[in-house]
């Protein structure tokens, strides 16, 4: 087999891997499912999972933030101030995509027993997240580098906020989740407003 042919069947196994670990921990949770399982349904080896990942947990946060890419994706775009980012941003986290893919991940972490790795997942997520935004808003808006850091990692930490209340105060409603997601952000945008020249 040749080196691409190699890596296209790694590359293959890796995406099955995390779609099924996605599938299983969507259905039985955080920690509710072994390596063999995961591997007899990911059609690979139990030592594939290992070659991927440390853990099945490790593949199971793979899915996770590979489900938050596209609400990165949709903040893209043509971006004039911080206003624009912020606007962006509520109207986006209360779209139906953004909804689904909260509750998605409030589902699945809710089985969750407080695992230190969940907590160390959730922050490198949030780093890398606020990192792919202050890269979106260096590249639309002429402010400061260290503001840029400021107000990416404002944004994403209002949103994060909002999940952790929304998810533990007991009313995890749409209509809630958009009042808590606006609410997070307009602290933001009142704040960080005077960074536009």
């Amino acid at each position: 087999m040749s080196e691409p042919q190699r890596e296209s069947v790694k590359e293959r196994n890796r995406r099955a891997i995390i779609a099924a670990a996605g599938e299983l921990a969507t259905a039985r949770g955080m920690g509710g499912f072994t390596a063999s399982e995961l591997a007899e349904r990911a059609g690979t080896s139990r030592q594939s999972i290992f070659n991927h990942f440390p853990s099945t947990d490790d593949a199971v946060y793979a899915y996770l933030t590979a489900q938050i890419d596209p609400l990165i994706d949709h903040l893209g775009g043509n971006l004039h101030s911080i206003d624009d980012l912020v606007r962006r941003a509520e109207m986006v986290m209360q779209g139906d995509e953004a909804f689904a893919i909260i509750s998605h991940i409030g589902h699945v972490l809710s089985h969750d027993d407080q695992r230190p790795a969940t907590a160390l997942w959730a922050s490198e997520l949030i780093d890398q997240v606020a990192g792919q935004l202050g890269s979106m808003i260096g590249r639309a808006i002429d402010i400061d580098p260290l503001d840029i850091r400021f107000v990416s990692n404002a944004v994403i930490a209002a949103v994060q906020t909002a999940h952790t209340i929304w998810l533990t105060e007991g009313d995890p409603t749409r209509g809630r989740w958009n009042t808590l997601v606006v609410r997070a952000l307009e602290l933001v945008r009142t704040r960080h407003s005077s960074l536009d020249r």
